[in-house]
């Protein structure tokens, strides 16, 4: 776990305010298990980065379930209803902290210029840099065009998906209930332990 927890935090270095970011998720685990190859990831963030661990002794505040695939689809598009409704991933505990974790990884502003410079020289990245934001601008552009156009087409024509605002309600709704009964539970046992 040692490779993959030093490749992840080189990978957040590269964004000089991530480590700032992550700072208000200290204290918090993200469990991510992995189906069909049976393993969990458990991540603890901190304001020096990232720890990798598989075994963690206490509860996780939020487990993220799926595939290898789905978990790097969940990671990579903006628009994660289609995947939890679909059931290729699932997200269970605090479904909130899941989704700030996931919008942190999604605001990532990564300067390539300074990387590959040491590569290949200041002129050549520069130029490469350059074209890297081109065609990254047009990538995004024609991604967001498809996404739109599919969404709304999902969201709004064929009614298969739900838009985000009615998934962040619906989850606001899960965690009022999963505190409701918290509450609730505690309440029993103690008439419980006046009624003994």
């Amino acid at each position: 776990m040692l490779i993959l927890e030093t490749a992840i935090n080189r990978y957040l270095a590269l964004d000089p305010e991530m480590l700032e970011k992550l700072a208000v998720f200290e204290g918090k685990v993200i469990k991510m298990e992995v189906t069909g190859l049976g393993r969990a990831l458990y991540l603890l963030p901190d304001k020096r980065g990232m720890r990798v661990v598989t075994e963690y002794e206490g509860d996780s505040d939020t487990t993220l379930r799926g595939s290898v695939l789905s978990l790097f689809k969940m990671g990579l598009t903006s628009d994660t209803a289609a995947l939890l409704l679909r059931g290729e991933v699932e997200i269970t505990g605090d479904t909130r902290l899941g989704h700030q974790f996931k919008s942190v990884f999604k605001q990532m502003d990564i300067d390539w210029s300074e990387p590959l410079a040491d590569l290949v020289g200041d002129g050549i990245a520069f130029q490469l840099h350059r074209a890297g934001q081109r065609f990254g601008q047009w990538a995004r552009h024609s991604a967001r065009s498809f996404s739109d156009s599919t969404s709304e087409y999902l969201q709004e024509e064929s009614r298969d998906v739900v838009t985000e605002t009615e998934l962040n309600i619906f989850n606001d709704a899960v965690d009022r209930l999963r505190d409701d009964v918290d509450r609730l539970q505690k309440k029993i046992q103690s008439l419980q332990v006046k009624q003994d």
